[in-house]
């Protein structure tokens, strides 16, 4: 009878034990996943808020000189040549591939690195001045800014901010807070919000 009982515990306990370290190998996959998705929340918001600037930049370089949108997307293919990536190092192994990670404390996100000034972009300007034998056009009609375009181009911390300047009210979504800015703010006012 002790026997019998003896060698049921031991069966239980070796169960036990395994789903044990079952259940620890599944928590680390389950931390690694946790980590993976946090890291993936900060690229989203990285990449909303540097469309937002590139949208804002071309705004801005349309209505300065559109002539050279060209050179300001060069500039930005530039940034996906494999020389310009690989400030990180790439992952070895996806979440699902992961061999139980230790547990890690989620980090923040490394700090953008600061723009190359060594490159240096030739900009050809040319002033076309009518002579005295010339006679001079009239110049178009400038378009007004579409503000409300602009404004739903900003990231909803900026535009919020800029509802809170302007003593607006700025609850609700960005197309929301943007239609109640869109008759009290000038270009200008996006401009500054966004610099």
């Amino acid at each position: 009878m002790t026997t019998l009982l003896t060698a049921k515990f031991a069966q239980v306990d070796a169960s036990i034990l395994d789903i044990q370290t079952q259940i620890a190998s599944l928590q680390a996959k389950l931390t690694a996943l946790q980590d993976y998705r946090q890291q993936l929340q900060s690229v989203e918001q990285a990449c909303e808020s540097a469309l937002s600037q590139v949208d804002t930049a071309l705004i801005m370089l349309h209505h300065v000189d559109a002539s050279q949108v060209g050179t300001f997307k060069d500039a930005i293919d530039i940034k996906f040549a494999p020389s310009a990536i690989g400030i990180l190092e790439p992952a070895t192994t996806t979440p699902a591939e992961a061999i139980e990670p230790e547990p890690t404390a989620p980090t923040a996100p490394e700090a953008p690195v600061a723009p190359d000034t060594d490159s240096v972009i030739d900009v050809e300007a040319t002033t076309d001045i009518p002579t005295a034998d010339e006679p001079i056009e009239p110049t178009a009609k400038a378009t007004p800014p579409d503000i409300e375009g602009m404004l739903n181009k900003m990231t909803i911390q900026s535009i919020r901010k800029l509802a809170a300047a302007k003593g607006a009210d700025g609850k609700g979504t960005r197309a929301s807070i943007a239609a109640r800015l869109k008759k009290i703010v000038t270009e200008s006012d996006i401009w500054d919000a966004t610099a």
